[in-house]
């Protein structure tokens, strides 16, 4: 009886297991698993019902596999069953995922498989999207699968090369539990992006540290450095900045090739004001104030102005909190890490001994530093100040208290800017429209001469499934890339005059209206008028309501 039933489960090569179906089994339900645990993730990023999914996938998959081992069906059945049931489990959440994320997030529809086919192609000849450079200036070859840093390298190029592709200047990595929150600083706005895992984080982390030559081991004091990448042909530099947190170590990858290509011609002057600036550049001896609020580009302005004096035939210097990038034939003077900001007029003092013709001065933190680079200027030197202050007039004012001598100002005082970055429109979808009367009645214009305005799309297309099409040159955001507007003080004779006699602000403000000197909203408008950004963009860059400079200079001297 017991060999009757033994001989009837052999198979037909006497065999009591089939191998090659075990094998099918491994390899098939090894699938399963993979895919389940990719869903596992997924489900964190796009932030749907994780528990509710996992338990979806685990039983109908279980339900599936059982036909396998309860029923006298044969092997051809069984598995063809599981495989539907498995790939019909794997497109419903497919489609679900899909629902609820921007059409550039979505998978395996049209467009990623062309896309994924495209970069196929691509990647094929070059087996990477980009290089890393080391902070050395070492070119970084791929790891080999089985190195421990390949999943490492895998997370930080997926996570350079997203920035890259959006545009995104400055991202932020939050650890929040297992997730980590991703903002990213496209053209000067914080967008938020789907969350990542800190698995990812953590790999891509120790990866761009050993790049950037920092402690790997060391994840809570804070470290910062820099590296590059090469991409389509191009060089672009990236800072990095790492620091721990009850939560988890936090990431800040900063993309710096911008800021260090452009000239002074690209910043955004107006024509007019071009001319006047090259002139005051053309000059020698004097003071320049360059101001602005934090991340509106005072530095870059700085660099672009320095760039445009001859570092042959000059000597020029800078002294500065930190370098944003080199300048060449330059000699770059840093705040050291330690030193007492306090201190840093002592610094100043010293980079003004060495007898430079021409002096960058990123900041001014004391009526010290004023009056060391103003003495400097008496004596035929040419010194820029950057200055953390919303309008011409607050700098103007703020300068004469640190000064605290309307004489020394008067005589060396050439010209102050004041700047805000703008993001201009998209010229692949921008929107021509015809403004309305009353706002251009309360902007000041003509409403006779102004015949149309641009704007972000506001009417979209869709394809044949009634997905919106995005734009591919600004992704749907309807802008595409920045530029600065300039408030402009140029200070001529009468100007001089009025500050020597101690005038009130609001007289010398007077003046300059009368020497025909636009604020900072109406040099926007004119880009507006030319059909650089909108009046929608202006409206949100220039409406911070900011406390009015003081009436008068001597009121200040004496609250002092």
């Amino acid at each position: 009886m017991l060999n009757s039933i033994l001989a009837q489960t052999t198979t037909p090569s006497g065999m009591y297991f089939n191998i090659a179906k075990i094998i099918t089994f491994v390899v098939v339900f090894g699938l399963w698993a993979w895919v389940g645990q990719w869903i596992n993730r997924d489900t964190k990023v796009v932030h749907t019902n994780r528990g509710l999914w996992n338990n979806v996938y685990l039983l109908c998959g279980i339900a599936a596999i059982l036909p396998w081992f309860t029923l006298p069906v044969y092997f051809i059945v069984t598995l063809p069953l599981f495989i539907v049931v498995w790939i019909t489990v794997s497109f419903i959440y497919l489609l679900h995922r899909n629902g609820r994320v921007p059409q550039e997030e979505q998978i395996l529809n049209a467009e990623h498989i062309k896309a994924l086919l495209a970069r196929d192609k691509k990647t094929s000849k070059t087996d990477r999207r980009f290089t890393f450079i080391s902070n050395h200036g070492n070119r970084l070859p791929i790891p080999a699968n089985q190195d421990s840093e390949y999943q490492g390298f895998v997370a930080a190029e997926e996570m350079v090369y997203d920035m890259w592709n959006r545009r995104a200047v400055i991202a932020q990595f939050l650890p929040v539990g297992e997730e980590v929150k991703v903002h990213y600083a496209i053209d000067g706005v914080t967008t938020p992006v789907p969350n990542r895992t800190r698995e990812d984080l953590d790999k891509a982390i120790a990866y761009l540290k050993a790049v950037a030559n920092l402690d790997v081991e060391d994840r809570r004091k804070p470290q910062s450095s820099s590296f590059s990448i090469e991409v389509e042909g191009e060089n672009s530099q990236w800072r990095i900045q790492t620091a721990g947190s009850t939560r988890g170590e936090q990431l800040i990858l900063e993309q710096i090739k911008e800021a260090q290509s452009r000239s002074l011609e690209a910043l955004g002057f107006h024509p007019d004001q071009l001319q006047a600036m090259e002139e005051i550049i053309q000059g020698k001896e004097g003071v320049v104030l360059i101001c602005g609020t934090p991340k509106n580009g005072v530095t870059s302005t700085l660099y672009s102005i320095i760039r445009k004096h001859d570092a042959f035939t000059q000597n020029i210097n800078t002294f500065e909190v930190e370098k944003l990038y080199d300048l060449d034939n330059i000699t770059q003077n840093v705040m050291q890490r330690g030193d007492n900001p306090k201190d840093a007029h002592l610094r100043l003092q010293s980079v003004v001994r060495s007898d430079p013709d021409i002096i960058l001065v990123g900041f001014c933190n004391s009526a010290e530093m004023a009056m060391i680079g103003t003495r400097a200027a008496r004596e035929h030197k040419r010194i820029y100040f950057g200055l953390n202050q919303p309008s011409t007039f607050h700098a103007l004012q703020e300068w004469l208290k640190l000064v605290n001598r309307n004489q020394y100002v008067a005589d060396t005082l050439l010209a102050i800017t004041c700047q805000r970055l703008i993001r201009k429109l998209c010229p692949d979808c921008r929107e021509a429209y015809t403004p309305d009367a009353n706002m251009l009645k309360r902007l000041n214009l003509p409403a006779d001469k102004i015949k149309q305005f641009y704007r972000p799309p506001t009417e979209f297309e869709y394809d044949k499934r009634g997905n919106r099409l995005i734009c591919a040159n600004c992704q749907g955001t309807g802008y595409y890339g920045q530029t600065a507007v300039f408030e402009t003080l140029f200070v001529n004779d009468a100007i001089r005059q009025l500050i020597r006699d101690d005038a009130p602000i609001n007289a010398i403000r007077a003046q300059c209206r009368k020497d025909r000197m636009f604020y900072l909203q109406e040099q926007a408008v004119r880009k507006v008028i030319d059909g650089t950004t909108s009046i929608q963009e202006v409206l949100r860059v220039t409406a911070e309501k900011t406390k009015k400079p003081a009436a008068n200079t001597a009121t200040e001297k004496t609250a002092e």
